[in-house]
């Protein structure tokens, strides 16, 4: 798959025999939680490393900050490691990052899968170091995401060129657009915004974002904080995924989320999706973060291509 991405650093794509790492950065994994997915790696062809201090358990963390920050550097220099999946998002991603050293990363780039809390780090190697990634299914969810979600996963990881098309909404704008894709969780891209892994700067983009678990005036809050950025006005296009359990107050705020995110982006004149299959619910369709795409929101469906 020839992919352009506007100079984005694309790492060596996956082959059988290849081995592969599992980091969890964030909230504690079990044992459990993990095996089934590590013989979906297996069957796929890849030889899993798994280090024991994985399953470590510090408060609600997969060990120290310390004891993270340590695994998830050995798994980044490990040059004979060709992709790290993550175990799962939570929170605490953000307390380790700074502490990474990507010397090596840069110099020998690989695939890191995830999503939720692993936003955070996604975006700061595509900002910082202009290295895409995969937003998808981590190793906590390989049992709870159809079969569609994985095989598209492995797809990517081989090369092979995906062309996603889902059926369209009627609250969507239509139009087309093009740019380089950049996202992730909604939370965590308002939690970035200020620092350098979260920048707009010299591309055009194509923005997606997911959430979970969040009062429907947060989101609004959040989208204001975005446009008041500046995020929002330089974006190509809009991909709404998944927003998920989202919660109301007992006096309610009296919209959707669709209208919400409508109200504040109607000023501006690209394409805008709506419940497009990624983020925490049973599809989570994996999409190359720093890839360049085009989008088309057409009343009958909505197609988002690698270039």
């Amino acid at each position: 798959m020839t992919i352009n991405t506007n100079n984005s650093i694309i790492p060596p794509f996956l082959q059988k025999g290849d081995s592969v790492e599992i980091v969890a950065p964030a909230k504690f994994v079990s044992k459990s939680e993990v095996d089934v997915s590590v013989k979906i790696l297996e069957s796929w062809g890849f030889s899993v490393k798994l280090k024991s201090a994985i399953f470590n358990k510090h408060n609600v963390f997969s060990g120290t900050i310390l004891e993270r920050k340590t695994l998830l550097q050995e798994a980044l220099d490990d040059t004979n490691i060709k992709a790290v999946f993550f175990a799962r998002g939570g929170y605490g991603t953000i307390q380790v990052l700074d502490q990474v050293d990507f010397t090596t990363f840069k110099k020998h780039p690989k695939w890191l899968i995830g999503f939720s809390d692993i936003t955070t780090l996604l975006s700061h190697i595509q900002c910082v170091y202009n290295i895409a990634s995969i937003h998808g299914p981590m190793i906590y969810n390989f049992s709870n995401v159809d079969q569609k979600s994985i095989t598209t996963l492995f797809k990517l990881l081989s090369g092979e060129r995906v062309v996603i098309t889902v059926p369209s909404f009627a609250k969507n704008r239509l139009g087309s657009g093009a740019g380089k894709l950049i996202g992730g969780n909604l939370s965590i891209l308002c939690s970035l915004l200020g620092s350098e892994s979260l920048c707009l700067e010299g591309d055009d983009f194509i923005l997606f974002i997911e959430d979970i678990d969040e009062y429907l005036y947060h989101i609004e809050r959040m989208f204001y904080t975005l446009d008041r950025a500046g995020v929002l006005k330089k974006i190509k296009g809009l991909i709404v995924g998944e927003m998920t359990e989202l919660k109301d107050n007992e006096d309610s705020f009296g919209k959707t989320y669709q209208k919400i995110i409508f109200d504040i982006v109607k000023k501006y004149n690209y394409p805008v999706c709506f419940n497009f299959p990624i983020g925490h619910g049973f599809q989570n369709t994996p999409v190359i973060i720093g890839s360049h795409i085009t989008l088309e929101v057409d009343s009958d469906f909505v197609k988002m291509n690698y270039l």
